[in-house]
């Protein structure tokens, strides 16, 4: 690159030609000596000179390089840290970066890959034997020489933020430094206390990287990638299968339980020159562990293995006998018919291939301010798990092992406020608040993750029913009965306007779900009337009268409407009226004592069941005697909407373990372990869940206050 105005023309005596690039604490450039010699001069930025740290950090970068001058670094042949811009020259290497060659050129053939590893392995090990970590090794520090007889040899560039094991010199609380893609988990949990643990796993990602072009957690910007290493099992894509079981314990989660560089060396050294049974393209990565994870910065962390198994792996590898390994195809999942409802799958496998009990931390950066705070909402699916926050539109946690398979950021555009709708998972299409932070709709494929189209905002409420997606075209207000309101419908894989209605009721959301294309619409705050829609056409087929009385619409099933009286509009409740919407025949059953019924009731056949978000129990009605049938100990408190499925109710515990119950008596008949640890957590401190646990084949998908898990079917 040509020199700026602005760029000097000397530097300690060396002769500036041009620029070699840019960096985060300062500029390289290509310089002569007096003798004619190629020197490459890095600078510290002027915004950071007059910085203690900065300073402090540089010289820390200038005490490390010489450290560890060797045969695989660019040796440092003069420093002036205390310069008015510090500056530091080392020898030039000729050559490209192996991100720039794999750009350039594509993924390294096997020898070539071979040898990157082999060297690299060297040059940490000599790294770590001089006392150092480098803690950002990534594809553009590392050099492949061209020219001089040496073409391909790796130098390793670059200390800018490398650690001494005896430097004073720590990173800052809060302050992550290096490039999310290649850096280990540890380094965004407890990033002033890592080791050369990181370097090795960096040294996995960088051979994926080599070998796929992409890095084991390849995201769409720098937040996800970090989300996507301390999450997730590493992709390894067209890895050749010598390297797999190497790389996949230099990318384990646990610092421990990587091999050592000397231990990695020695491994890659004995690896064939040739080999000629390399893994087909799109091969699927193994399932090293369960996954088990938190947002950064927190890392939860796993039991060390012994050191040997990382022996036991390599040497497999070289014999020809490491295992088959079976990924999961998602596309072929069928959704589930109603999560809601907790109608099960059909057609689905009892267990997906490869599949574990996992568990995943969704929570909010409290530091972020775009996150406002929210954490993540989810809703589970055949398909996986779907998620939505204020800083990721959407993503799919894999449902055999809970780690993002795809997502889809969120906009940086700031706004004064912003609200979330649930995920809306319906046929395979999944509806979330717009990217754009304009409080829009997006249609996304759940499978994968195509946009398949966008409403522009700001808009009200909206939800997938009767074949169609309703939404409300008004934002919501806090008198919701004082104005009328703009509805419409539209074609869910197309977004085509299918219908628009205004319409005056009493909530943000009036529809409820009718069998064959039917929706009712509660028109109570305008023409006083329940009203049955053609859910393709918009027309009205039918009207009936409600009961009179401050009555919340609780739930519709099978053409008929539950209706919650409240007591002195306190969301509290000691009766329900029960109304046949075919001839508006209505009845009422009285409860025993008050319930707080604050999410739809399960109705199914002639049984009701309630959640009592009051007393934190579940509560069952025979709906033809006008009886209670049971209700569930005020001790076991219940955590969760419950659902049925194959003959058994599930309900999430404050725990996070999920119970099964007998829908007849209220027996319970079984309990999954708990999948977080909630010991020292006050019961205060946790939420219950509207989200009831979801069963596809054998196989719980739960959502509770500490995140969202999946389980094996209680026996």
């Amino acid at each position: 690159m040509t020199l700026r105005e602005d760029d000097p023309r000397t530097i300690g005596g060396y002769r500036i030609e041009a620029r070699i690039g840019t960096g985060g604490m300062g500029v390289v450039y290509l310089g002569r000596s007096v003798s004619g010699r190629a020197v490459a001069v890095k600078v510290v930025h002027a915004k950071y000179a007059e910085n203690a740290e900065f300073r402090a950090r540089f010289r820390q970068e200038i005490a490390a390089a010489r450290r560890v001058s060797g045969a695989f670094t660019a040796p440092v042949l003069d420093a002036d840290p205390d310069a008015e811009r510090p500056w530091m020259a080392t020898a030039f290497v000729p050559g490209r970066t192996l991100a720039d060659r794999v750009t350039d050129d594509g993924p390294l053939d096997w020898p070539s890959l071979r040898r990157l590893g082999t060297e690299l392995a060297e040059a940490l090990r000599e790294i770590h034997r001089a006392d150092v970590v480098h803690r950002d090794l990534k594809p553009g520090n590392v050099l492949l020489l061209e020219g001089g007889g040496e073409d391909g040899a790796v130098r390793v560039i670059d200390f800018g933020i490398s650690r001494a094991a005896s430097s004073d010199v720590h990173t800052q609380t809060g302050i992550v430094m290096g490039s999310p893609p290649f850096m280990a988990p540890e380094q965004f949990s407890s990033p002033r206390e890592v080791g050369p643990a990181v370097d090795v796993f960096s040294l996995g990602a960088v051979l994926v990287y080599a070998a796929t072009g992409r890095s084991p957690f390849e995201a769409e910007n720098a937040y996800l990638a970090a989300y996507n290493t301390v999450h997730s099992d590493p992709d390894l894509g067209q890895l050749p299968k010598p390297l797999r079981p190497l790389v996949s314990l230099c990318l384990t989660k646990e610092p421990t339980a990587r091999p050592t560089s000397a231990e990695v060396l020695e491994t890659l050294a004995a690896l064939p020159v040739e080999v000629t049974d390399e893994e087909p393209s799109g091969s699927p990565a193994p399932v090293v562990t369960e996954t088990v994870t938190t947002l950064p910065p927190v890392a939860e962390k796993k039991k060390p293995r012994k050191k040997t198994l990382w022996l036991a792996a390599a040497g497999a590898a070289l014999l020809g006998l490491a295992g088959t390994v079976v990924g999961v195809n998602l596309d072929d999942a069928p959704a589930a018919s109603d999560s809601r409802n907790g109608v099960r799958a059909t057609g689905t496998p009892a267990v997906p291939v490869g599949w574990k009990p996992w568990h995943n931390a969704l929570k909010p950066d409290e530091d972020d301010p775009l996150s406002m705070g929210i954490g993540s909402s989810c809703t589970p699916d055949a398909l996986g798990v779907f998620c939505s926050s204020p800083r990721v539109a959407l993503m799919r946690l894999n449902p055999a092992t809970g780690k993002v398979d795809w997502s889809r950021p969120m906009s940086d555009k700031q706004v004064d406020g912003m609200s979330l709708n649930d995920p809306v998972v319906r046929d395979g299409a999944v509806y979330v608040s717009s990217a754009d932070r304009n409080e829009g709709v997006d249609a996304f494929d759940g499978r994968t993750g195509k946009r398949l189209w966008h409403l522009d905002g700001p808009v009200g409420q909206f939800d997938a029913m009767g074949g169609v997606l309703l939404v409300r075209m008004d934002k919501l207000t806090l008198k919701e009965s004082d104005d009328a309101a703009r509805y419409a419908a539209y074609e869910p894989r197309t977004g085509k306007e299918l219908w628009q209605r205004t319409l005056k009721a009493k909530s943000g959301q009036p529809f409820y779900e009718g069998s064959d294309g039917v929706l009712y619409a509660d028109l109570r705050g305008g023409t006083g009337q329940i009203a049955r829609i053609d859910a393709r056409s918009g027309k009205t087929l039918g009207t009936v009268t409600p009961p009179k009385g401050d009555l919340w619409l609780a739930t519709i099933h099978d053409g008929t409407a539950y209706y919650a009286r409240w007591e002195d509009n306190t969301g509290v409740s000691a009766a329900f009226f029960i109304q046949d919407l075919d001839s508006g025949k209505t009845r009422r059953i009285d409860f025993p004592w008050s319930v707080q019924p604050e999410a739809p009731p399960l109705v199914r056949g002639d049984t009701m069941y309630i959640f009592d978000y009051g007393n934190e129990t579940l509560l069952a009605l025979d709906l033809k005697r006008g009886k209670p049938l049971w209700t569930s100990s005020r001790e076991l408190r219940v955590f969760s909407e419950p659902s049925l499925h194959d003959g058994r109710l599930y309900v999430n515990m404050p725990d996070t373990s999920v119970i099964a119950l007998d829908p007849g008596t209220g027996r319970e008949i079984g309990r999954t372990k708990p999948s977080f640890d909630t010991e020292g957590t006050s019961f205060e401190e946790l939420s219950p869940s509207g989200t009831p646990p979801l069963l596809v084949g054998r196989v719980l998908y739960g959502v509770s206050g500490p995140g969202v898990f999946s389980v094996a079917d209680v026996t």
